[in-house]
């Protein structure tokens, strides 16, 4: 079998150039929002967390409402619950959001310093933690993530650690100290888990950092400033199928992407309420099928966004098929810039063999 002109130019382009069209180098396009300032169905008071489920619904934690609402993807109400209180399936400032692989959903309250279960229609399944400073207990507890297997990771802000949970709640570790070396935080804020149960955690010094999933430092990026790569408060995390990490800049009002070690790829945004803009958004979500979504606070919306239509259409063709296995065989073994390391643990190895298999056929 021949390997086409074509193929081959993106066979060569992929292992020898930082091709930035190819690398996911390109902003997102915007699809749609929804959303305004109020406490009726579909509107919110500065919404600071999401999640997507399997299906694709929308989870919104509208925290100024003290309510979860959930939406269709193209933000349809679907139902909403939660009211402000310290009971059983209520909220006080609720911030952080995760799935678990059994479709129950998790939710991080800062005001009653604790994490509440529930299923994905809202029913009250268990809840766990308190304010102080031990094993189980947070204070100010922001970003939550569940990895593969329903371990629960939140983000515990004021103590500077990120805490592990079983699904249920029983404590199983915590990690971090006060400061700025590898593995210690000044404020933790959003934290989120890769397909390989990495976890990654913002940390107001500003910086990402990038762990196992028992704690154990890999790498971390980032610094202050407005440059690429740099951050003002880095609040919401997120990682796609292919590993990229999504950062929500928030005090800079944009996002920025990365691959799972820090390299930078992509950004956009701007300070304003047009589409594409954002006012402080506190939180970003990659649904998995080449979309993410961004919980846009201070405008009281979620913006809707077309990250790429085919992460694995490597020559652009609007099909995964055999140019694209091609150009990732040719490239096997090298650490290209971006796909087909589409991991981003930096060789061309069975995973992104498996990542594009999994997309094979018509982009959508």
């Amino acid at each position: 079998m021949g390997l086409s002109a074509h193929a081959w130019i993106v066979a060569l382009c992929l292992v020898l150039f930082p091709c930035k069209a190819l690398a996911g180098g390109d902003p997102p396009q915007f699809i749609l929002q929804w959303g305004s300032n109020g406490a009726g169905e579909g509107q919110f008071s500065g919404p600071h967390g999401i999640e997507v489920d399997a299906d694709g619904n929308v989870y919104v934690v509208d925290t100024g409402n003290n309510r979860i609402q959930k939406f269709t993807s193209d933000g349809m109400f679907l139902m909403t619950w939660g009211s402000l209180g310290a009971g059983d399936g209520q909220f006080n400032h609720p911030h952080g959001v995760g799935i678990g692989p059994k479709g129950n959903l998790y939710v991080s309250e800062t005001g009653n310093n604790r994490v509440q279960k529930f299923t994905s229609d809202g029913v009250f399944v268990t809840k766990w933690g308190s304010f102080g400073d031990g094993d189980g207990q947070f204070r100010h507890n922001h970003g939550l993530a569940v990895d593969s297997n329903g371990n629960v990771f939140v983000a515990d802000r004021n103590q500077n650690r990120v805490q592990k949970f079983t699904s249920d709640g029983t404590f199983i570790m915590a990690w971090g100290s006060t400061g700025t070396g590898d593995g210690e935080f000044s404020g933790t804020n959003g934290v989120a888990v890769d397909v390989q149960d990495n976890v990654f955690v913002g940390d107001s010094s500003p910086r990402i950092q990038k762990f196992t999933n028992n704690g154990v430092f890999i790498t971390s990026w980032g610094s202050a400033g407005v440059g690429d790569g740099q951050f003002n408060f880095p609040r919401g995390l997120s990682a796609d199928e292919l590993g990229n990490v999504y950062v929500a800049d928030r005090n800079l009002h944009r996002m920025q992407k990365f691959t799972g070690v820090g390299a930078f790829l992509t950004k956009w945004g701007s300070f304003g309420s047009k589409e594409g803009q954002f006012n402080f958004p506190y939180a970003v979500r990659a649904s998995g099928d080449g979309f993410v979504y961004v919980a846009d606070s201070s405008n009281h919306r979620v913006q809707k966004f077309r990250v790429t239509p085919c992460p694995a259409d490597l020559d652009g063709s609007g099909v995964v098929d055999v140019p694209d296995l091609i150009a990732l065989l040719v490239a096997w073994g090298t650490d290209p810039a971006g796909p087909p390391d589409f991991d981003g643990d930096g060789s061309v190895a069975v995973p992104d063999l498996l990542l594009l298999l999994a997309n094979w056929g018509p982009c959508p």
